[in-house]
């Protein structure tokens, strides 16, 4: 069950085209061959920070490519207080959901959300599953009006509007 609502959130949690598949439970991709350069669910290239492989982040993220959740959260928690990265954040709510944790997943996917005036995109889904796991279905429907609004505003040409596109996706396949 758990892979199932997570499989969904990590087509838009997605890397980029030019990444690797990492096989794993979860089903998210992440590229850890080379440095982590690629916008990941929306986040623009100035919010996640550029990342070796083999760094606590490039570490977190290969965790939770694998489905190694806990030790992911492990990872993340002791970076949680390093530092006030907001995709740090939404690792930590990845793994929080991974973990069957809708609570903390929600409370980790808001502290991500906003830069700026929108939210993105990988954030807003994982927000929504959370939402979904607590029965808060109206509050996902929100999400997911946000996520089209968002999405009519961008257009196709935006930097954002795969990510936007993947989004709206996982959030109406998890509303089914």
């Amino acid at each position: 069950m758990r892979s199932a609502i997570l499989f969904p959130l990590a087509l838009a949690l997605a890397a980029p085209v030019h990444a690797q598949h990492v096989a794993g439970v979860s089903g998210i991709h992440f590229n850890n061959s080379t440095p982590f350069t690629g916008p990941v669910g929306g986040f623009a290239s100035g919010y996640v920070p550029r990342q070796a492989p083999n760094s606590e982040i490039g570490q977190a993220q290969a965790l939770i490519a694998a489905g190694q959740y806990g030790q992911a959260d492990a990872v993340l928690t002791k970076l949680i207080g390093a530092t006030s990265s907001k995709y740090v954040r939404f690792l930590k709510g990845v793994t929080k959901l991974g973990l069957g944790d809708a609570e903390a997943a929600r409370r980790y996917f808001e502290k991500s959300l906003y830069q700026g005036r929108n939210g993105y995109p990988g954030a807003m889904s994982g927000l929504a599953i959370a939402e979904i796991q607590l029965g808060n279905r109206d509050a996902a429907e929100h999400i997911l009006e946000k996520l089209r609004y968002q999405q009519d505003k961008c257009g196709r040409s935006c930097d954002r509007a795969k990510s936007l596109e993947q989004a709206v996706g996982v959030v109406e396949k998890a509303l089914i």
